[in-house]
């Protein structure tokens, strides 16, 4: 099963982690509206399987926010093609 989750960051939105328990420790991101949790899976490996993804999703994170940052400098609004960031709807019948 695949679940995916898009948000489109408003001012607000942010990242950290918290300590909901003595010893358990959770990465948020988001708002108090929407977000994810990344938590850590109560197994033999869970600890080094969470690392490594924390570590993958910081890398990518800050890829993107460099592609963002670029992109905030570099663009107009006379740059968009068909939709903003020329996205184009792919659903038939739409």
């Amino acid at each position: 099963m695949s679940v995916h989750v898009v948000i489109q960051p408003t001012a607000g939105f942010g990242a950290e982690v918290i300590e909901p328990l003595l010893g358990v420790r959770q990465l948020i991101a988001g708002s108090g509206d929407v977000g994810m949790t990344v938590q850590v899976p109560a197994r033999i490996g869970g600890l080094a399987d969470t690392a490594r993804f924390a570590r993958s999703l910081a890398a990518a994170a800050s890829d993107f926010a460099d592609w963002c940052d670029e992109q905030n400098r570099s663009r107009t609004f006379d740059d968009r093609p068909s939709g903003w960031a020329g996205l184009t709807n792919h659903n038939k019948g739409d």
